[in-house]
């Protein structure tokens, strides 16, 4: 079960960026409804989703209803409880005011929430401290709790010690303080000679919702660019 607020608002962000169907279940009762996630808003921490489907399930919701909300994303299921908060059944579409869930059921494996990130698109961090030069650094994967860096020794990092990082991702940047896990001399590891380039692995600290709505966006169309490729013939010679 995960707790962590910043991770919560990746998931939700990748499930709205890949437009994943919800199954919703009102409270007492075991009938399954679909609707879609549209937005999150940060000023009101809140989700915005799509009328329940088909009608008589819209026609059953109440501000304050529990509401019990499964989906998958890239295969792996989830699940989350949360409320309604607004009804907006002004336009022709109705939509909803959801409370963020405090937790999430999401029994994801390691792999599938790490996005590689490709040499021939290099995206680049910048680590600041107040104590030391800026350093520049190649992301090497990023996910929903950190990311790994390649960085171009000597450098002043330090497993334990607390930068500030801006990462910079096709859709934007975004800025999180980050902890540092551990430096690594990724050459010697590969048995690679050239220039000594450090791997760097770093958490992050805390993401605020602008951040992970840019990352779980990103994440989201790396995963759905990964699965298209994957998905294309291979041609014969």
């Amino acid at each position: 079960m995960l707790t962590d607020v910043h991770i919560i608002r990746v998931l939700l962000a990748r499930l709205i960026a890949a437009r994943c169907p919800l199954f919703v279940f009102l409270d007492g009762s075991d009938e399954r409804f679909h609707s879609l996630l549209l937005d999150i808003d940060p000023t009101l921490d809140a989700l915005i989703a799509d009328e329940l489907h088909p009608h008589r399930g819209h026609q059953r919701v109440r501000i304050g209803m529990p509401l019990r909300i499964a989906s998958r994303l890239d295969g792996v299921e989830l699940r989350f409880r949360s409320t309604v908060r607004a009804l907006d059944t002004d336009c022709a579409v109705a939509a909803y005011l959801l409370d963020v869930p405090q937790e999430i059921d999401y029994r994801e494996h390691r792999d599938l929430y790490r996005t590689r990130v490709s040499r021939t698109g290099d995206l680049v961090a910048h680590l600041h401290s107040g104590a030391h030069e800026s350093v520049r650094g190649r992301v090497v994967d990023i996910s929903i709790s950190g990311v790994r860096l390649a960085v171009p020794a000597p450098h002043p990092l330090r497993p334990h010690e607390e930068w500030s990082c801006a990462v910079t991702l096709p859709n934007g940047a975004f800025d999180a303080p980050v902890s540092i896990l551990h430096v690594r001399n990724a050459h010697a590891r590969m048995g690679r000679a050239g220039p000594r380039e450090d791997h760097v692995g770093a958490r992050f600290r805390e993401l605020s919702a602008h951040a992970a709505r840019r990352l779980g966006h990103f994440m989201a169309n790396a995963q759905r660019d990964l699965l298209r490729a994957r998905r294309q013939p291979t041609l014969s010679t």
